[in-house]
């Protein structure tokens, strides 16, 4: 997948959410994806067509999904960026941990990585002026 192959918003959202369920990397079924996300299984199995074909992930049919290394690399970037946003909300702007997450759902898909590094740094500071 290269730069042109953006990937959309609801994309991103399957890939972070394949990637935190698979922490143990043992892979994982998409009615879990499904369950997490709060979609049905039609959703889930054309955002997994999707992931296949920009070699994001493997997956046999009617088996457990897997991220490539390309996949991993992208959700980390995706979680990296939601869990700093995150974390201005709810550090900086005194949201609660729910809404917070809510909107950084939201937020995460826009922002540019200088913004998300800048916004990490500026927590950092706030937090050790505390």
């Amino acid at each position: 997948m290269t730069e042109q192959d953006k990937l959309t918003p609801s994309i991103e959202d399957y890939l972070e959410a394949i990637y935190v369920l698979d922490q143990a990397d043992k892979g994982v079924r998409s009615v879990d994806v499904a369950d997490k996300l709060r979609v049905a299984k039609p959703s889930v199995n054309r955002a997994l067509k999707s992931l296949v074909e920009g070699g994001l992930i493997e997956q046999q049919r009617y088996s457990v999904i897997y991220l490539t290394d390309q996949g991993k690399e992208q959700a980390r970037k995706i979680l990296h960026r939601h869990t700093v946003i995150k974390g201005f909300l709810t550090d900086v702007l005194g949201l609660d941990d729910e809404r917070a997450d809510e909107e950084a759902c939201k937020i995460e898909h826009v922002v540019c990585e200088d913004t998300v590094d800048r916004l990490s740094e500026h927590v950092d500071r706030f937090l050790h002026k505390i």
